[in-house]
């Protein structure tokens, strides 16, 4: 165990010792880490319960209990089945990579290792798990007001008081929480001299289901998506704060994103339905048959302007010419988390330089004024036409405002998303 005064976390890893191990060690130390260094997956099942680590290295190949094998044992027990899991392979090992999702684990790494490369895994997983314990510790805490609430009315004329602190105290824990879940929401877009984007997201109660990103998947694509988690509350936030740490891309086989065929360093983009496809094996609904989601996701080349997409559930995209012509996208396929075998399509829209692509959840659509009436795909199209002289940024905050001035009091009945570019090479 090493010490130092600027603790980041604690680690443990069951590793054959060997020089990539120490150099490791060596870098975790000199990071702020905390570090629980064992031979082999029955010692890491024993120690974890005594040091309670924040996340797991796991060697694929340990001596006697196997690195899937232990991950599988630690995902059975209560106290361990929530640590983030990360396996150690070879570069060609891409067998294992899938095997190891299969049986719980966040990620990989692969040796020789690169240590900024490491270290930033690290730290990305560590964030998540701990805004993930937030949310839950948030969840747990409004659980427990929720009772409180509950038998404080029943002694209502004695504890007028309480119930009103209880009441502030779950707004607070509520705040909190939505806190937590935009923290998950793009900060950053990626900075492109040929392409611009901009986004807006309102959920329409403290905790959302929806979520957006943008991010660049090598020189020449960038992926971006918006998916919509049937329902609402916090069983819709719980998934989709699972779908947003799934959906972080990766430089490395194991990425969601990315296909191989088994030869290292010839790696390729997986396409728009093959993302679809691994969603809709990892996610099937659950037994209440809830908890299904929509998803459009496309990658836009930004030298050629080719934007490829698919759609499973969700609105199609809206592509808005230099000269105000309206194209509307193919209408996609079932929900991801319906059907096992579901079979998802590709559209293509080719831009324009100039021209503006819009992504939404269908919030936009069915938000309702007094009467009951839908804003529906016209009002949204002429509201993206009038703004079409604005920025980008501006474009999209005018066509939230159209949508909540629409219901009148300013709250729609779903949330609200949109994810927007412009491509001007």
């Amino acid at each position: 165990m090493t010490n130092n005064s600027m603790h980041l976390g604690a680690i443990l890893m069951a590793a054959a010792d060997s020089p990539d191990i120490k150099r490791l060690v060596q870098s975790f130390s000199a990071f702020g880490f905390e570090l629980t260094l064992v031979p082999d997956g029955e010692t890491a099942l024993s120690s974890s319960h005594v040091h309670k680590p924040d996340l797991i290295f796991l060697d694929v190949k340990l001596p006697g209990l196997s690195g899937f094998d232990t991950c599988l044992r630690l995902k059975e027990q209560e106290n361990t089945k929530h640590i983030p899991v990360i396996f150690v392979t070879s570069p060609s090992d891409t067998v294992s990579s899938a095997k190891g999702f299969s049986v719980g684990a966040v990620d990989y790494v692969t040796k020789p290792f690169q240590i900024e490369e490491v270290i930033a895994r690290i730290t990305t997983h560590l964030k998540i798990r701990n805004l993930q314990v937030l949310l839950e510790e948030t969840i747990a805490t409004l659980q427990e007001e929720v009772a409180e609430r509950t038998r404080a009315e029943e002694a209502l004329q004695e504890s007028m008081y309480m119930v009103q602190q209880a009441n502030d105290r779950m707004k607070s824990d509520l705040a909190a929480a939505a806190r937590v879940q935009q923290a998950l929401l793009p900060d950053i877009v990626p900075a492109l001299s040929s392409t611009t984007f901009a986004w807006a997201y309102r959920p329409c109660s403290e905790l959302g289901g929806d979520s957006l990103n943008v991010f660049q998947l090598d020189a020449d694509h960038v992926g971006l998506y918006v998916l919509d988690v049937s329902g609402h509350g916090v069983s819709a936030s719980l998934l989709s704060v699972t779908l947003s740490r799934v959906l972080i891309p990766r430089r490395d086989a194991s990425c969601l994103f990315i296909t191989s065929n088994g030869t290292p360093g010839a790696e390729s983009l997986a396409t728009p339905p093959e993302i679809s496809t691994r969603l809709n094996h990892m996610f099937p609904m659950s037994e209440d048959g809830h908890q299904y989601f929509t998803l459009i996701y496309g990658i836009l080349n930004i030298r050629d302007g080719i934007f490829r997409y698919t759609c499973a559930g969700h609105p199609p995209p809206l592509y808005l010419s230099p000269n105000q012509q309206m194209e509307q996208g193919e209408v996609g396929n079932v929900p991801i988390g319906l059907f096992e075998d579901s079979q998802y399509d590709e559209g293509t829209i080719q831009l324009q330089p100039g021209g503006r692509l819009y992504l939404y959840s269908d919030g936009l659509l069915e938000a309702k004024n007094p009467s009951r009436e839908f804003f529906d795909e016209t009002r949204l199209h002429n509201v993206l036409e009038t703004a079409q002289h604005m920025s980008l940024q501006m474009s999209v905050d005018a066509t939230m405002k159209a949508v909540l001035d629409w219901t009148e009091n300013n709250q729609a009945q779903d949330d609200l998303s949109i994810l927007a570019l412009e491509w001007t090479p």
